[in-house]
């Protein structure tokens, strides 16, 4: 039966990002039924520089608990049905966020109108269009954290999808991290950082003796700095994978 549906937006990770996500879920709906029918949006827009801090020392504990209360917040102060974290990077903590919303498998909270908010992981939606285009083997692309670490390769290999080796690659994942934190979070892209992510990519091609069937832009800002046709393999954008899931969702299950 179909109801009224919010989607609930944790952003300011960073504003770029949350910019397109509030864009694109609007236009996406817009185009799909026109007329005046725009999504139900909840945004809660935090204060990056203070999770930047956390993620420097390491604390992510302490990430996981505010998250979580942002979450929460969302779910049952504001009544969002579905929770999309606007960041790939952050979904490191995303166990925490669930087990705050959604409780434990065998108990999870249900709010007085007998719905259960969902976490929208964008590592699912990733997959989603992977699966589309019979993709895979994928070079993902993202902060360190997201290169360096199993969060989201542990997450596309629940989906049978393999994110390749780039251990090899340590000072060109320094340059994609800072190109991520010290210009496309701040708005910019030079034509500079454009061309080496370009040339990383074309040069991992050429290195690897199994190519990737596609390239995961694994960071919500990198759709700033690589486009298609920028190089010869196919490009899928997380944030555009979460964003067309979060609508589906949404013009599913919503009276609109």
């Amino acid at each position: 039966m179909k109801r009224m549906i919010r989607i609930g937006i944790i952003g300011g990770m960073s504003y770029e990002s949350t910019l397109h996500y509030y864009k694109q879920i609007n236009q996406e709906v817009y185009k799909r039924t026109h007329g005046l029918a725009f999504p139900d949006l909840a945004i809660r827009s935090v204060n990056f520089q203070e999770y930047r801090k956390l993620m420097r020392k390491g604390d992510w504990k302490r990430i996981g608990e505010l998250l979580g209360g942002e979450a929460w917040e969302l779910a049952y102060g504001f009544y969002c049905d579905y929770i999309a974290i606007a960041t790939n990077t952050m979904h490191k903590v995303a166990g925490d966020i669930v087990r705050t919303v959604e409780g434990t498998p065998d108990f999870p909270f249900r709010r007085f109108d007998g719905f259960y908010p969902e976490l929208v992981h964008i590592g699912d939606c990733i997959a989603e269009k992977c699966n589309e285009i019979n993709a895979k083997k994928v070079l993902l692309l993202g902060t360190e954290f997201t290169m360096t670490e199993d969060f989201m390769k542990a997450r596309l290999k629940t989906h049978e999808i393999e994110a390749m080796d780039t251990s090899s690659y340590p000072k060109e994942i320094y340059k994609i991290d800072r190109i991520i934190f010290e210009e496309l979070c701040h708005g910019i892209v030079t034509p500079k950082s454009k061309k080496f992510m370009m040339n990383f990519v074309r040069q991992f091609l050429s290195d690897s003796e199994f190519k990737p069937d596609a390239i995961v832009l694994g960071c919500t800002e990198l759709n700033m700095i690589l486009e298609p046709g920028d190089v010869d393999i196919s490009l899928i954008d997380s944030t555009k994978a979460h964003i067309d899931k979060l609508v589906n969702l949404y013009l599913e299950n919503s009276e609109v």
